[in-house]
């Protein structure tokens, strides 16, 4: 899989911004990631970039090493009928209870 049109934000912010545009219109972004403890130049923490995702409805799949040592990590819409994990379950309902989840991320989530 080819990474392309790698998605850069200095704050999580930027990214919860790029989602409130593109969330309908685009199929899967990458965005620059960080996974270490130490903070670095033009990536987000995993933890920010799953949990915006979430609040979208949508789902972190593929992380890739870049030529110049960052990651990018591969964000696209769930699809109907997708496995949740326990933990991405309880990510979204302390989301919910901080009032961050969107309409589409709630849409998202099975229900039982």
């Amino acid at each position: 899989m080819e990474v392309t049109n790698i998605l850069t934000f200095t704050d999580r912010r930027q990214l919860r911004e790029w989602f409130e545009l593109n969330h309908l219109s685009e199929s899967c972004c990458w965005v620059a990631c960080n996974r270490s403890k130490t903070a670095k130049p033009d990536t987000l923490p995993y933890l920010d970039i799953v949990e915006e995702a979430l609040c979208f409805g949508w789902i972190d799949s593929t992380l890739k090493k870049l030529p110049d040592g960052r990651l990018a990590q591969r964000l696209s819409p769930r699809r109907k009928g997708s496995h949740w994990t326990d933990l991405n379950l309880q990510r979204c309902r302390d989301l919910e209870s901080q009032g961050l989840m969107t309409e589409a991320g709630r849409k998202a989530i099975p229900q039982k």
